[in-house]
């Protein structure tokens, strides 16, 4: 591993822990055993190397959706999938939430370039979850309280990641394991 991958990983992981605002340089100078010099040649600003992360995360993010695509043609089995990956991750450490999930509680103070790498996560989750939804309907249509499946997968968004956040307010994974069991039925999918 590389400078540069060791300074994002140690920032991923301080951001899971503390958020944008709690964390500088110095920790992760203190982390790896370096000057802060040192991060500062591979990442001029903290917004730089935040941003970078972010992307990172992202790229991270659409390998995973790809994967979960090539592994099964059926939708119903690619949201129990992933949302299964989420509450094992969570009842493992209910702190382990989606990054840009975390960072979106602090998207005021975020600099432009971070917040614009999140809302691009969003609308590229929102996406994947209406063309699955799409899929679903198109096998098996079913009814749902949403006027579109658009809607449904906003929805769907704000349910998960508002999971993971209630799992970490009370460190208790079992938040995010009742929505996705209420997703799921709301699917019709078996948990």
């Amino acid at each position: 591993m590389n400078r540069s991958e060791q300074i994002m990983n140690i920032t991923h992981q301080l951001l899971l822990e503390r958020g944008y605002s709690a964390f500088s340089y110095a920790d992760i100078a203190n982390e790896i055993g370096i000057q802060k010099a040192s991060i500062h040649y591979h990442f001029p600003s903290k917004a730089n190397l935040i941003q970078n992360v972010v992307s990172r995360y992202r790229s991270q993010v659409e390998n995973n959706l790809a994967l979960l695509d090539s592994m099964t043609d059926d939708p119903y089995e690619k949201l129990k999938q992933y949302l299964s990956y989420w509450d094992e991750c969570l009842q493992r450490k209910a702190t382990d939430i989606c990054l840009c999930a975390l960072l979106s509680s602090e998207i005021q103070i975020l600099p432009e370039e971070v917040q614009k790498e999140i809302q691009a996560h969003y609308q590229q989750l929102t996406s994947w979850f209406a063309k699955v939804l799409k899929d679903a309907e198109a096998i098996k249509p079913f009814h749902l309280p949403y006027q579109s499946i658009d809607e449904f997968a906003i929805c769907l968004l704000a349910s998960v990641h508002g999971g993971m956040l209630a799992s970490r307010t009370f460190n208790d994974g079992m938040y995010f394991h009742k929505i996705k069991d209420q997703l799921l039925y709301q699917m019709n999918v078996a948990s």
